[in-house]
């Protein structure tokens, strides 16, 4: 996999979408989040999704904060690497 992003945004102070080359069966869509300002910058997520599995421009950060609520919580960062960012979103919201 590049490790140079092809696509990025910062969607709010808290979460950073970053979208990598697609290679079959790797996960290509990460998002980061957490304060990365001042002394809070151990506290920093990154989660890999297999893809966005929706419009990546159109995602908030209330679904980002939903979803990485959700796993924080379950303590399945790793595992989410093998779903779509709707999948877990869907998962997340039940």
């Amino acid at each position: 996999m590049s490790y140079k992003p092809i696509w990025e945004k910062e969607i709010s102070n808290v979460f950073t979408l970053v979208e990598y080359q697609a290679i079959a069966n790797e996960p290509h869509c990460l998002i980061i989040g957490g304060d990365r300002s001042g002394e809070n910058q151990t506290k920093i997520l990154s989660i890999f999704f297999q893809d966005w599995g929706l419009d990546r421009e159109t995602i908030t950060n209330l679904q980002c904060s939903i979803v990485f609520q959700a796993v924080l919580e379950v303590g399945i960062v790793d595992e989410m690497s093998g779903f779509t960012f709707k999948e877990a979103l869907t998962w997340a919201s039940d």
